[in-house]
């Protein structure tokens, strides 16, 4: 199966929640086969396209579908990005967003600010201003890369910068504060000289082991925050270094989905 580079531009409402999202599904086949929601880094600010088109790029490879998220943007991310998430992720498990997906192999990886959402969809989050969603799945798998884990492992003014006047969600929007039995297995990596992403790491893989959920963590000692595959593959600014150790993580991370029982390529 070779990967599918084209890409698809969708733009819908699905429970009266609007969607843009970037499609890269697997030429057209008789199996159903899994699918991953992408949700790209960008500190709110941007959606990269390294860890968001990239990524699904490198999911065709191995034989995952791929549906990537643009979510809601600063002034004003929350509530609506973490809406949106839940709904692409709906949509992509019920077939709305591309056919023979596996409603059972659904996944999701998130990046950086990307890592947060990815984060809160794993740990089932509700904050307190929303009413009781309708969507309420969870993936069956989690990815974090370099993603966020506990606000309070950032600066305080990026917080601020972030949440404004809504400072007070920081320990609602913090996932790792809301691991439970129902946490997906989930695997992790960062660098060691990724200021923001090392911590957070970290506590991701404390806070899962400490629920006994499944947890695989790598840490590779080269690479800065939102290093992406690390394959020298550039997406407009982002994406061009070359750093061949760390590159391994996408190869350990699909001996994990195989471990896992993803049927992957």
């Amino acid at each position: 199966m070779e990967a599918n580079n084209r890409r698809m531009i969708v733009i819908i409402s699905h429970h009266q929640v609007d969607l843009d999202l970037d499609l890269y599904p697997l030429p057209k086949e008789s199996r159903h086969r899994p699918a991953v929601l992408v949700l790209p880094g960008g500190g709110f600010r941007e959606h990269t396209e390294h860890d968001g088109q990239g990524y699904a790029h490198w999911l065709n490879r191995i034989g995952l579908q791929a549906a990537v998220l643009k979510y809601q943007l600063v002034p004003d991310p929350f509530p609506l990005a973490l809406a949106q998430s839940r709904a692409a992720l709906d949509a992509l498990r019920g077939g709305v967003l591309m056919a023979n997906v596996d409603a059972n192999q659904v996944g999701v990886i998130g990046s950086s600010a990307g890592g947060l959402l990815a984060g809160l969809l794993a740990t089932g989050v509700t904050l307190s201003t929303e009413e009781a969603p309708r969507l309420t799945g969870r993936p069956d798998f989690h990815i974090q890369s370099y993603g966020l884990a506990d606000l309070a492992l950032l600066p305080p003014s990026a917080v601020e910068t972030l949440l404004g006047d809504n400072i007070g969600w920081r320990d609602e929007l913090s996932p790792t504060q809301h691991v439970d039995d129902a946490t997906p297995p989930t695997f992790v990596w960062a660098t060691a000289s990724d200021p923001p992403g090392l911590p957070n790491a970290l506590e991701w893989a404390r806070s899962l082991a400490a629920h006994d959920i499944p947890v695989e963590l790598h840490i590779y000692p080269e690479g800065w925050h939102g290093v992406g595959l690390a394959n020298g593959v550039g997406y407009g600014p982002h994406g061009k270094e070359n750093i061949p150790h760390t590159a391994e993580w996408a190869t350990r991370c699909h001996e994990w989905l195989h471990h896992r029982g993803v049927p992957v390529k």
